[in-house]
């Protein structure tokens, strides 16, 4: 073992339960971040990234039984750290957060990444449509109206949740629920980060986990939104992703050359752009959730913020 503590991952008589959550944002990086962990020999990845066991509280509805959450890391080999990611938490406020803690143990260490929420936004509603989730028809213009038209009682049932795009970039209102229930043992890094240094921003992971700074060989984009040429192909695609998921995360060569050849055959790239208009109506919907994200943040001890948050103001919170 390389590493240099000995975090205590949660077991029970039917396996071992994690120690890392990546628990947000939807398209703000996590695939990337948590393909690059996967391959830290002191990090045992699940076997399915989204395993999505505590997602049900976000909306209400009760867990499975935990035996169906233990089978996601029938790989541990004795590592410290235990990890899944399923970003879709974040929204889950202080009801997922607290029983996720008491599920995994107070030990447990959580990663939240953050994206300048226009660019999320738009890169959510690429995702949707890829996943066959929106009309192809649907220019970003109506599906802004389309979220912000639907009442708060709709947009936050899961069958809602493609619409639920715009909100799911007021960060503000769920960060603290988030806070309150880790303390030190929660961390926010931005897409910032990523998108300009990957190897950076792993070392600042690697620093705060206190595991030895390996980098792994290749830090390519992973889960990269791409449009489609044949819908029966694509949709064929996605079924087949979702059963064989578990297999190509054993085999990440397989599972890039994979992508690679299906992008080639039936990828292209979406050509819609967002209008300067339709960001200046963004930025003014956007502006005071990330003055009060920048003011929790600085509260919390964060100095070195991204541009779209460094020029909001840090006085008292309101």
């Amino acid at each position: 073992m390389t590493t240099q503590i000995s975090p205590s991952p949660r077991r029970t008589a039917a396996g071992v339960l994690p120690n890392l959550v990546i628990a947000g944002v939807v398209k703000g990086g996590t695939t990337s971040v948590f393909t690059y962990l996967s391959q830290h020999p002191d990090i045992c990845a699940s076997s399915k990234k989204e395993t999505c066991y505590f997602l049900p509280l976000r909306y209400g509805n009760p867990l499975a039984p935990v035996d169906q959450y233990l089978a996601n890391f029938s790989r541990y080999r004795e590592q410290p750290y235990v990890m899944e990611a399923t970003p879709g938490y974040f929204e889950g406020g202080s009801k997922l957060a607290q029983t996720m803690r008491e599920t995994l143990g107070s030990k447990t260490r959580v990663i939240v990444i953050l994206r300048e929420p226009i660019e999320r936004l738009f890169s959510f509603y690429n995702y949707q449509k890829a996943m066959l989730n929106l009309a192809q028809n649907m220019t970003f213009d109506r599906y802004i109206e389309a979220c912000q038209n639907m009442p708060d009682t709709e947009v936050c049932k899961q069958v809602n949740d493609p619409y639920w795009g715009i909100k799911g970039g007021f960060y503000t209102e769920y960060i603290d629920s988030w806070f309150d229930v880790y303390e030190d043992s929660l961390k926010v890094f931005f897409f910032d980060q990523l998108k300009s240094d990957p190897a950076a921003l792993l070392q600042q992971i690697y620093a705060w986990l206190k595991v030895e700074p390996i980098l792994p060989d290749s830090l390519r984009v992973e889960n990269k939104t791409v449009n489609y040429k044949n819908a029966w192909l694509h949709k064929a695609a996605l079924s087949v992703n979702m059963r064989a998921e578990r297999v190509l995360r054993a085999f990440p060569d397989l599972k890039d050359a994979t992508r690679r050849l299906y992008f080639a055959l039936n990828g292209r790239p979406f050509e819609e752009r967002m209008t300067e208009a339709t960001r200046a109506h963004l930025r003014s919907v956007y502006e005071p959730y990330n003055r009060r994200l920048a003011v929790q943040l600085t509260h919390r001890g964060y100095r070195d913020l991204p541009d779209w948050l460094s020029s909001a103001p840090t006085g008292r919170l309101s």
